[in-house]
């Protein structure tokens, strides 16, 4: 039988315009029922983020044209490419699609190319250098086009939305045939028979953007990492407002998809002091009624203790994702 839920509410649209909805999933007798698996995972030092690597990795912009409203516009990519990855042509690489929060941009988090390292890149070069992760490609894309950052989250939310189709025809066809991944060719069927060397991840809106890519693009796909940031497919903060048909809708791309639990697994997470913490916490309790498509062994939700909805947990987050998937 499903349990009786509730749900408080305790915030309201930020004037930066990020929710915070503050709000406890419960059963009956007021008991939280948020199932949270903890990460063995350590966190990240300061020097992690902080301290450059002895090894860097380097950054190269992409430009690629796509279509925005109709009209055909060009964007730009960063994407990182591992220290030693021009030493052996050889190698193949697996690869991160990393999307910004609402405001951001592509050079968000990777900064500009002949920049010093950003935080985000002395943490991938810190982790890689010590073994932590294999060397590993990430690109940082955007949903806007280029020179547009509004902080209209209902905006931002329809570009997060027809995201997916630049994504498979224009932005991985553009990374993957210049850079070293497992795809063979870069296109659908170059996609698909690579999906165990790709994931995407995103926090903010770029949370958002991961679960409309898992909606879309399981096929190409098979690692999630939302951060901080619910399914909007359903509406708009669907976590919050609409949790089971969120789940519900989930659970039917899951069983369309023709691939078994152990073809998909999402490492969902937030910050314990972040109010978007009551957006995922909903949805995550929700899709756990669908046990044949999400359980323990794929759908993994973890809580950076007293992060709040900024960089720094975004940084832990990843260091405790990132560590878990390939």
């Amino acid at each position: 039988m499903r349990r009786t839920r509730t749900i408080t509410i305790g915030s309201v649209l930020a004037l930066t315009g990020i929710l915070l909805a503050g709000c406890t999933a419960t059963d009956g007798s007021g008991q939280t029922v948020a199932e949270v698996t903890a990460t063995d995972a350590a966190r990240a030092a300061t020097s992690d983020v902080e301290g450059s690597a002895d090894e860097q990795g380097k950054i190269t912009r992409v430009d690629y044209p796509t279509e925005h409203d109709g009209d055909a516009i060009r964007k730009h990519a960063l994407v990182y490419t591992p220290a030693g990855y021009e030493q052996d042509d050889a190698d193949r690489y697996d690869i991160v699609y990393l999307m910004h929060g609402a405001g951001g941009n592509a050079d968000s988090w990777l900064g500009r190319t002949g920049d010093d390292p950003t935080r985000l890149q002395n943490l991938l070069d810190n982790m890689i250098e010590d073994g932590r992760i294999d060397p590993v490609i990430v690109v940082t894309p955007t949903f806007y086009p280029d020179g547009d950052s509004s902080m209209d989250l209902h905006y931002a939310g329809e570009l997060d939305r027809q995201f997916h189709v630049e994504l498979e025809q224009d932005l991985m066809p553009a990374v993957e045939k210049r850079f070293r991944t497992y795809a063979t060719t870069a296109d659908a069927a170059g996609f698909r028979a690579s999906r165990d060397h790709r994931a995407f991840g995103g926090f903010s809106m770029g949370g958002v953007t991961t679960w409309y890519t898992f909606i879309n693009d399981l096929d190409a796909f098979r690692y999630f990492m939302p951060m901080a940031g619910d399914s909007w497919a359903i509406a708009d903060s669907g976590g919050l407002v609409e949790p089971e048909r969120t789940a519900a809708q989930l659970d039917q791309v899951a069983r369309d998809s023709g691939f078994g639990k152990d073809d998909y697994r999402i490492f969902a997470s937030v910050g314990g002091s972040d109010g978007t913490i009551g957006q995922m916490q909903p949805q995550i309790d929700e899709m756990r009624e669908f046990p044949d498509s999400f359980d323990d062994s794929n759908l993994r939700f973890t809580i950076d203790a007293g992060g709040g909805h900024d960089d720094d947990s975004f940084l832990q987050q990843l260091h405790t994702s990132i560590q878990q998937i390939f």
